[in-house]
Protein backbone atom coordinates (compact mmCIF):
# COMPACT_ATOMS: atom_id res chain seq x y z
CA UNK A 1 0.00 0.00 0.00
CA UNK A 2 1.19 3.35 -0.55
CA UNK A 3 0.57 6.15 1.16
CA UNK A 4 -0.03 8.44 -1.83
CA UNK A 5 -3.07 5.97 -2.26
CA UNK A 6 -5.04 6.28 0.57
CA UNK A 7 -7.78 8.27 1.57
CA UNK A 8 -8.64 9.43 5.13
CA UNK A 9 -11.94 11.78 5.99
CA UNK A 10 -13.17 13.60 9.45
CA UNK A 11 -16.90 13.98 9.14
CA UNK A 12 -18.57 16.65 11.21
CA UNK A 13 -22.34 16.09 12.09
CA UNK A 14 -25.08 16.92 14.63
CA UNK A 15 -26.75 14.39 15.88
CA UNK A 16 -30.48 14.40 17.11
CA UNK A 17 -31.86 11.33 18.29
CA UNK A 18 -28.53 9.89 20.12
CA UNK A 19 -30.05 6.36 20.40
CA UNK A 20 -31.51 6.25 16.32
CA UNK A 21 -27.81 7.22 15.36
CA UNK A 22 -25.40 4.64 18.22
CA UNK A 23 -27.59 1.85 16.62
CA UNK A 24 -27.48 2.97 12.65
CA UNK A 25 -24.05 3.60 13.52
CA UNK A 26 -23.55 0.17 14.91
CA UNK A 27 -24.47 -1.31 11.76
CA UNK A 28 -22.44 0.76 9.82
CA UNK A 29 -19.71 -0.50 11.80
CA UNK A 30 -20.05 -4.08 11.82
CA UNK A 31 -20.69 -3.88 7.64
CA UNK A 32 -17.65 -1.46 7.08
CA UNK A 33 -15.48 -4.07 9.39
CA UNK A 34 -15.08 -6.90 6.67
CA UNK A 35 -15.23 -4.50 3.45
CA UNK A 36 -11.28 -4.63 1.79
CA UNK A 37 -9.49 -1.89 1.98
CA UNK A 38 -11.45 -0.47 5.05
CA UNK A 39 -8.26 0.97 7.42
CA UNK A 40 -10.04 2.88 9.78
CA UNK A 41 -13.85 3.36 10.41
CA UNK A 42 -13.82 5.08 14.23
CA UNK A 43 -16.92 6.97 15.63
CA UNK A 44 -16.79 9.64 17.86
CA UNK A 45 -20.17 10.93 20.19
CA UNK A 46 -20.86 13.70 22.89
CA UNK A 47 -23.86 12.79 23.87
CA UNK A 48 -24.07 16.18 25.92
CA UNK A 49 -23.75 18.41 22.65
CA UNK A 50 -24.97 16.09 19.91
CA UNK A 51 -21.65 16.76 18.20
CA UNK A 52 -20.24 13.88 16.64
CA UNK A 53 -17.10 12.80 14.39
CA UNK A 54 -16.62 10.38 11.88
CA UNK A 55 -12.47 9.09 11.19
CA UNK A 56 -12.11 6.85 8.07
CA UNK A 57 -9.74 5.99 5.44
CA UNK A 58 -9.52 3.44 2.80
CA UNK A 59 -6.02 2.21 1.04
CA UNK A 60 -7.42 3.39 -2.45
CA UNK A 61 -10.21 5.12 -4.57
CA UNK A 62 -10.96 2.01 -5.42
CA UNK A 63 -12.04 0.54 -1.84
CA UNK A 64 -13.98 4.41 -0.94
CA UNK A 65 -16.11 3.71 -3.88
CA UNK A 66 -16.77 -0.23 -2.77
CA UNK A 67 -17.88 1.20 0.87
CA UNK A 68 -19.77 4.22 -1.10
CA UNK A 69 -21.82 1.78 -3.55
CA UNK A 70 -22.08 -1.16 -1.04
CA UNK A 71 -24.76 -1.60 1.89
CA UNK A 72 -23.45 0.88 4.29
CA UNK A 73 -24.82 4.07 2.05
CA UNK A 74 -27.31 1.76 0.69
CA UNK A 75 -29.22 -0.06 3.27
CA UNK A 76 -28.15 1.79 6.15
CA UNK A 77 -27.62 5.17 5.65
CA UNK A 78 -31.22 6.24 5.16
CA UNK A 79 -32.13 5.46 8.70
CA UNK A 80 -28.49 6.97 9.71
CA UNK A 81 -29.52 10.20 8.03
CA UNK A 82 -32.76 10.44 9.91
CA UNK A 83 -30.95 10.76 13.10
CA UNK A 84 -28.03 13.35 12.48
CA UNK A 85 -27.12 16.11 10.49
CA UNK A 86 -24.14 15.84 7.99
CA UNK A 87 -22.10 19.42 8.43
CA UNK A 88 -19.03 19.03 7.05
CA UNK A 89 -16.17 16.84 5.53
CA UNK A 90 -12.65 17.30 5.55
CA UNK A 91 -10.94 14.95 3.29
CA UNK A 92 -7.54 14.07 2.53
CA UNK A 93 -5.55 12.48 -0.09
CA UNK A 94 -5.26 12.37 -4.04
CA UNK A 95 -9.15 12.53 -5.00
CA UNK A 96 -8.29 13.61 -8.59
CA UNK A 97 -11.25 14.57 -10.67
CA UNK A 98 -13.71 14.19 -7.43
CA UNK A 99 -12.77 17.31 -6.36
CA UNK A 100 -14.80 18.45 -9.48
CA UNK A 101 -17.94 16.76 -8.82
CA UNK A 102 -20.74 18.07 -6.52
CA UNK A 103 -21.04 16.67 -3.30
CA UNK A 104 -23.87 16.50 -0.51
CA UNK A 105 -22.29 18.25 2.26
CA UNK A 106 -19.83 20.63 2.34
CA UNK A 107 -16.42 19.55 1.75
CA UNK A 108 -12.87 20.47 1.89
CA UNK A 109 -10.14 18.63 0.29
CA UNK A 110 -6.59 19.07 1.48
CA UNK A 111 -4.64 17.33 -1.18
CA UNK A 112 -2.13 15.06 0.30
CA UNK A 113 0.41 15.52 3.20
CA UNK A 114 3.12 18.33 1.75
CA UNK A 115 5.19 15.90 4.52
CA UNK A 116 4.92 12.84 6.62
CA UNK A 117 6.35 9.93 8.01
Amino acid sequence: MSSDSTVRFVIQLHVHDVPGFKTAVGRCVRISRDEPGTLIYDWYLNEETGEARLYEAYDSLDALDDHVHGPVFGDVGPDLIKTCEFRHVDAFGDFGDMVDQPTLWPTTYWGRPFDAI
